[in-house]
């Protein structure tokens, strides 16, 4: 392996406003055991920022992502399909970019995709 290239999601928020961030775009606001317990949950995770695709608009023209009681795996797989690629390709541009050497010198490409505390 001769380069790594990495890329996160263009939207992010400190951890400490991560949860009242999504507990309002999915107007949960009123569910405070749980926006308790998530607070706590963020507190201990050790993760700094949190990057991520989606926006405020995304929750308005997706409503099912904010609902407990509605299946949107179908949705947010729809949506998966189209950023992955392109932070893939922002991430293999930058690599090239490091390494030095034209496209059409590299023989494999490995991709993962995680959350980096």
């Amino acid at each position: 392996m001769l380069v790594i290239g990495t890329a996160n999601p263009p939207n992010s928020l400190s951890q400490e406003e991560y949860t009242d961030w999504y507990f309002c775009v999915t107007n949960s606001d009123h569910l405070t055991n749980l926006k308790d317990k998530m607070k706590k949950i963020c507190h201990r995770s050790g993760i700094k920022k949190r990057h991520f695709h989606h926006t405020d608009d995304t929750f308005r023209d997706h409503p099912e992502l904010a609902v407990r009681d509605q299946p949107s795996l179908e949705t947010r797989q729809d949506i998966l399909a189209t950023v992955v690629p392109e932070l893939a390709a922002e991430a293999a541009a930058s690599a090239i970019t490091e390494w030095g050497r034209p496209a059409s010198d590299v023989t494999h490409l490995l991709r993962h995709a995680h959350a980096r505390r």
